[in-house]
């Protein structure tokens, strides 16, 4: 068969593609080197918050029916506590806010024997939820116990109290609060409400204040 002649109308000729311009090259490295550097940073970010977030940490024992939160904090027990008990304070963390964040602190007097009253309402505004208790053991930067209940829903009992701890190891406070309930049907449909998703973003919130506190407290 005889071989087609440069005339051939059917012979392609191969091209070689123009290099791309250098400009265009510089300034396509240049966005990719940007890019990463934004995913490390983002990634860092992710990192930091997940440290965080992992030492909050709920527990539910088998053996009796309670439920159990514990996480650190990088600040002394005093400040934590100035966070977890002022009234000024405890309206910017108490309540999560996707949920149902404090809206007003009604009572909060702070002695055995002494009500709290928190009124949260729906980020919407379609809905307030009343918080209510009282404090039956108030130790200061060291334990406060007290009954928890909802206007309209149930009535909180002394006898089933949530009990807060404190305790400062090398500048650093950690917190453990133990919730005790009168059955494990109980505690089981009070988590089946995703009470603990509440839990972590406030305490969450309250991780946050702290931090901010510190800050200041060192400016």
């Amino acid at each position: 068969m005889a071989r087609p002649t440069e005339a051939a109308s059917n012979v392609i000729p191969f091209r070689r593609r123009p290099a791309p311009p250098s400009d265009w090259l510089t300034a396509y490295v240049r966005f990719w080197t940007v890019s990463l550097d934004q995913l490390g940073d983002y990634i860092a970010t992710l990192q930091s918050e997940e440290t965080q977030m992992s030492d909050i940490k709920f527990d539910y024992p088998k053996d009796e029916p309670s439920m159990i939160c514990t996480r650190s904090f990088d600040a002394p027990v005093a400040l934590v506590w100035k966070a977890f008990t002022d009234p000024v304070h405890v309206a910017r963390w108490w309540g999560p806010k996707s949920i149902a964040p404090v809206k007003k602190i009604d009572k909060l007097d702070l002695r055995k024997g002494g009500q709290w009253r928190f009124i949260c309402e729906r980020p919407d505004g379609s809905e307030q939820i009343v918080f209510y208790g009282v404090y039956v053991d108030v130790v200061p930067e060291h334990k406060l116990a007290n009954s928890f209940g909802v206007e309209g829903q149930f009535e909180g009992d002394p006898d089933y109290p949530e009990v807060h701890t404190f305790e400062e190891r090398d500048g650093r406070t950690y917190y453990k609060s133990v919730t005790l309930l009168p059955s494990f049907e109980m505690r089981d449909g009070v988590i089946a409400t995703g009470m603990e998703k509440g839990g972590r973003e406030s305490m969450q919130q309250l991780g946050d204040l702290v931090a901010e506190l510190s800050r200041e407290a060192v400016q």
